[in-house]
């Protein structure tokens, strides 16, 4: 076969939007062209309401012609999240970030809107056949986290290789001196659970704070809770902070609260881990469990606001103790690197 020299890395955009799959994606691109090939990012806009916009995203992608672009053949593609993962191509890596969660494991909960009506039964069925097809034609699939692998053998029967992501610009994360704030960087939606940090405040030291970075659907209630439990004065909203303020942010944070529901994979972990950070979780937040371990990288506590909050407290109260978390942390991802995910994929193809 052929060498590998082009590479296009398959991307679905939902638009305005800047989160983990942005971040993976355009690491991923910047890890080739460092290796000296020539990569570049290919995006398609995706929309899942109404119900017949999955079928559409889904055609899009598979009606895309990939073979070439201005005459240079595309040697290799590395498909992403869902629906990427249906363009075609004979050299076809799939490093699954998500599926359509709101069918599988998210169905029939508070998180997903799709109920037993004839449309969504249909939809839902379309979805699975879809992934059953093109990712059960993939050259090699991957999975960017043990419960992402998961997740694809029981509701696909496929099997893939679990590969773990470093950040995109994985050195820029430095430790320092801890600083009397909790810190959550997150997408401020239902499934990231934030308002678990500020339930928690009323039980903690009042010295202790929580600093909070990103946007989205549950900022004004976030902000209103806050306000009812009387800890807004101790809560504090960054927004969409620029990055060079959040690696300074990472530096300083006591700890860092990262407590979503059944998550992917988690960059903020990662990221956290890096920065020597301590990270606070829930027995039932996924992706994260992979790498804090209690009382060894950080803290895996269930969502009772006493309990996070004396747990904060512990922190608080014992900074080597935090420290000492961090360090390990560090040491937990350490290993982690772009030319590694490199490898693998291209071995693989």
């Amino acid at each position: 076969m052929a060498a590998i020299r082009t590479i296009a890395v398959c991307h679905p955009q939902i638009p305005f939007s800047d989160g983990g799959q942005e971040r993976l994606s355009g690491g991923l691109v910047d890890a080739f062209n460092a290796r000296g090939y020539e990569a570049a990012l290919v995006s398609v806009p995706f929309r899942w309401d109404p119900r017949a916009a999955i079928g559409r995203s889904c055609l899009a992608w598979r009606l895309l012609d990939l073979s070439e672009s201005n005459g240079r053949p595309i040697d290799l593609v590395v498909a992403t999240k869902f629906p990427s993962y249906a363009v075609r191509h004979p050299r076809k890596v799939t490093w699954l970030v998500q599926q359509f969660r709101q069918v599988y494991d998210l169905f029939g909960t508070p998180h997903s809107d799709f109920g037993d009506g004839p449309e969504d039964r249909e939809t839902r069925e379309m979805i699975r056949r879809i992934d059953d097809r093109t990712l059960g034609e993939c050259t090699a699939r991957f999975a960017l986290s043990q419960v992402v692998a998961d997740r694809l053998k029981k509701y696909n029967g496929l099997d893939s290789a679990v590969m773990h992501s470093p950040p995109r610009n994985a050195d820029r994360f430095r430790s320092g001196a801890a600083h009397d704030y909790v810190l959550a960087v997150s997408r401020l939606d239902p499934l990231k659970r934030i308002g678990a940090l500020i339930e928690a405040l009323p039980f903690t030291d009042r010295a202790l704070r929580a600093v909070i970075v990103g946007r989205g659907p549950e900022e004004m209630r976030l902000q209103a809770l806050a306000a009812a439990l009387g800890v807004a004065d101790r809560v504090e909203f960054r927004g969409a902070a620029p990055f060079k303020e959040v690696v300074e942010l990472y530096r300083h944070a006591l700890a860092v609260f990262f407590a979503p529901y059944d998550e992917d994979y988690g960059y903020i972990t990662v990221e956290a881990f890096l920065s020597g950070r301590p990270v606070v979780t829930a027995p039932d937040s996924g992706g994260p469990l992979e790498f804090v371990e209690d009382k060894v990288t950080g803290l895996v506590v269930p969502l009772e606001p006493e309990l996070v909050g004396e747990r904060l407290n512990a922190l608080h109260a014992d900074r080597k103790w935090a420290r000492d978390m961090g360090a390990a942390g560090r040491e937990r991802v350490r290993d982690l690197s772009w030319d590694t995910v490199v490898d693998r994929i291209l071995e693989s193809a």
